[in-house]
């Protein structure tokens, strides 16, 4: 019996596999696009996501007392929960930075850890629901948790981040790491990791440093600029063709990326950032952290809320100023793609920043981007300082997300620091983070389709719908002619949430009890209709109307249900139960 039940769990996991892999495309690169397989250009966008980093628990639920103590059971519940979430969101793609110094050695063998286990279920995960992958192979974050503590002998943690790209025993290691790492079969799906079918784009280092000129003197006898430009150019570029290199030896055709790091960067690494340009690397990724640079160092502990200020201005620098981002459109690097390796608001909860953030990624030519970090669900109520993004928590923040995923796919959207919101009408779909009272954004949002208006996604009031929690809801047509209606619960910040707020106090109440009228006026949608709402998998009828919708609504799932005539008649004049 038992081996009948082994074979039956082999058919399973076989068939599984052939389903994601078929959800999937191949991704290349060719003339400085990435393309998949049919020819067609790449366009993702999504999180960073990160349920296996030591770090995500000791800085982000460890100080919280979540999760203690930690259970990887317990630690797998929160990413399939979190995974819906993003889901949710319309994320097409994860990226996972990796933390080796979690599951390696000092001489970069792979050890068998819980942040190893949890890596392998995240990535079978991801493809599992159809997500793609954006792996960067190199990160170390230091922290001072107990709970499974990464190893401090590893190579990833004993070597500084100049050294990754310097020293012959780091560089030894960090190959050595990679060729296992590529070469491990996944325990969840039978599949080494090289032959994950989601797999979009391999980056070697995330945020790279690079040996600065005052101490490339001290190991060099003094030495002049020329000869250290010369050897930075030399240096990095040979690392990157290093990296490429061993990837391709491995078997892997995904584009490979080199992290170039914020804005600015390249004015003190101007002979490294000419060795990336003249290297084999396929992409370059950057970031881009409006507000990051108005806090004093070190920002954490320096934080305050920037939601009240402009940064359009400082996207239109990051644009123009080739000393900023603008570098991205230079000749040197038309042969390269170009990714988002990761993106936030600073310390900021205004919902108009994210599409036009968008725009500019796509002024420059970039083809995936990834937020950095979606807040899981276990400590997203507990969540406070730079980075805070939930769909149940942030909901304008949410709505905002998915406004600029369709800026990201070259759809016109409409945003505006002075309403702090952002709008969109695509393919009869309405998602909006607000929407001030003024007949001109309803015109900018609208034009002349208001009657194409087919379903919603937003938070507050607008032309359709007139509803004063404060959470995400989406109304969706189903089958029937009726409509499915979900409302998050009411959120509310209770502590700033711009503050590093690590007491295990909540940041963000969660009301999921309160009750508004929900009052929905979209075309063609009138007359007779009932109201259910979900109780596990009961639909029980809550409200009969006449006319407009209207009804208390509350946190939770609801049917809208149109009635024909004759039942309407019926029922509204014998009443319901007769």
């Amino acid at each position: 019996m038992k081996k009948i039940i082994k074979s039956w769990v082999i058919v399973l996991l076989l068939v599984n596999h052939v389903f994601a892999a078929s959800s999937f495309q191949s991704i290349t690169a060719n003339e400085g696009r990435l393309v998949y397989a049919d020819g067609s250009e790449v366009n993702l966008f999504g999180v960073n996501f990160q349920p296996m980093l030591s770090w995500e628990h000791a800085a982000r639920m460890h100080n919280q007392g979540v999760l203690m103590p930690l259970k990887a059971k317990d630690l797998k519940q929160v990413a399939d929960a979190s995974f819906d979430q993003i889901q949710q969101l319309g994320a097409e793609i994860i990226r996972m930075h990796l933390h080796p110094a979690d599951f390696t050695d000092a001489a970069g063998n792979l050890i068998e850890t819980i942040w190893l286990d949890m890596l392998d279920y995240t990535l079978s995960q991801a493809q599992n629901r159809g997500l793609y992958i954006y792996l960067t192979l190199l990160n170390h974050l230091d922290h001072q948790g107990t709970e499974f503590p990464y190893n401090r002998e590893s190579f990833a943690a004993k070597y500084s981040r100049e050294e990754w790209m310097t020293q012959r025993e780091a560089i030894s290691a960090t190959k050595r790491y990679i060729g296992q790492l590529l070469n491990r079969k996944n325990p969840y799906n039978g599949q080494m990791y090289k032959a994950h079918a989601a797999l979009a784009v391999l980056e070697p280092i995330n945020e790279p440093a690079y040996v600065r000129f005052e101490k490339w003197q001290l190991t060099n006898k003094g030495g002049t600029r020329e000869q250290f430009d010369l050897w930075s150019y030399n240096n990095t570029k040979s690392y990157i063709n290093d990296m490429v290199a061993l990837l391709r030896a491995e078997g892997m055709t995904q584009p490979v990326v080199w992290n170039c790091g914020w804005a600015r960067l390249i004015t003190k690494n101007r002979s490294s950032f000419r060795g990336i340009a003249a290297s084999h690397i396929d992409a370059v990724s950057f970031c881009l952290y409006p507000g990051q640079g108005d806090l004093k160092v070190p920002f954490w502990e320096n934080t305050k809320d920037l939601s009240e200020r402009n940064y359009l201005p400082y996207l239109k620098q990051c644009s123009d100023n080739s000393d900023w981002l603008g570098w991205l459109r230079s000749d040197a690097f038309k042969s390269k793609a170009k990714l988002v390796y990761e993106y936030e608001t600073f310390c900021n909860q205004s919902a108009y920043l994210y599409p036009a953030m968008a725009a500019f990624y796509r002024s420059v030519g970039a083809q995936i981007a990834t937020q950095w970090t979606y807040g899981l669900s276990s400590y997203a109520e507990y969540l406070g300082g730079s980075h805070v993004f939930n769909i149940k928590t942030t909901p304008r923040k949410a709505a905002s997300f998915m406004v600029a995923k369709q800026q990201f796919k070259d759809v016109s959207t409409t945003y505006s620091y002075d309403s702090r919101s952002s709008a969109v009408l695509y393919d009869g779909c309405l998602i909006y983070s607000g929407w001030p009272e003024s007949e001109e954004w309803s015109h900018a949002v609208l034009g002349s389709e208001s009657e194409a208006v087919q379903s919603i996604i937003g938070v507050g009031n607008s032309p359709f719908v007139r509803y004063a929690g404060s959470g995400l809801y989406s109304v969706q047509p189903c089958e029937n002619d009726a409509l499915r209606l979900t409302i998050m619960p009411d959120v509310e910040f209770i502590r700033p949430h711009w503050k590093e707020l690590h007491t295990g106090e909540m940041v963000v109440k969660i009301d999921d009890a309160s009750k508004h009228r929900f009052d929905l006026l979209l075309p063609d949608f009138e007359g007779a209709s009932w109201i259910y709402r979900r109780d596990n998998w009961r639909w029980q009828l809550v409200e009969k109307l006449e006319g407009t919708i209207s009804f208390e609504a509350q946190a939770g799932e609801y049917l809208i249900e149109k009635q024909p005539v004759h039942i309407n008649r019926k029922v509204l004049e014998e009443g319901w139960g007769n």
